[in-house]
């Protein structure tokens, strides 16, 4: 693991950086395969500065965001007690995971990822939890490579754009 990554657990201090992170990092996954238009609505909607702030100021709602040297790399979207039908036990999501296409490879998803299972244990989970594009091969073999298995299926609208996205779990112990 590269010893320069640092990660922040992120404020309303944060909200501006995780806005531009969060709409960029988006962008550089999804746009090859959307529509313009489609991806400036969501990106506009979700990535707000107003829309981080609102999520920020939940209490169910935690952000870390990864840094090498002082550049902002990669971030990480954890939800607590999400109810899903097909698990039993408390839930912890990561509804978001994503690193700067420069940062890929460089083992800052895995220190995104060890911080979501340190966290899932700290705070008492049964289960981590998220939702995976379908056609996104990399990031599924990253999230199996933690032991992450699929349970189901669902969809992701994007605009006009109706995505199958896999459910996966990881138990904690």
């Amino acid at each position: 693991m590269n010893d320069a990554f640092k990660l922040v657990s992120c404020q309303q201090k944060h909200a501006a950086l995780l806005a531009q992170l969060g709409g960029s990092t988006f962008y550089e996954t999804f746009a090859p395969h959307n529509d313009a238009a489609d991806m400036d609505a969501y990106i506009s909607k979700t990535y707000s500065v107003k829309a981080i702030q609102e999520n920020l100021s939940k209490e169910d709602v935690l952000y870390y965001a990864a840094y090498n040297q002082e550049t902002d790399i990669g971030y990480l979207k954890l939800i607590k007690n999400v109810s899903i039908l097909s698990l039993q036990g408390s839930i912890l999501e990561i509804e978001k995971i994503y690193v700067r296409q420069e940062a890929q490879g460089s083992g800052v998803a895995a220190k995104l990822m060890e911080q979501a299972i340190k966290t899932a244990k700290e705070l008492k989970f049964q289960e981590l939890f998220l939702g995976v594009w379908q056609e996104n091969e990399r990031a599924i073999a990253f999230y199996k490579k933690f032991g992450f298995q699929v349970f189901d299926t669902r969809q992701f609208q994007l605009g006009q754009r109706l995505c199958e996205d896999y459910l996966l779990h990881l138990t904690i112990n």
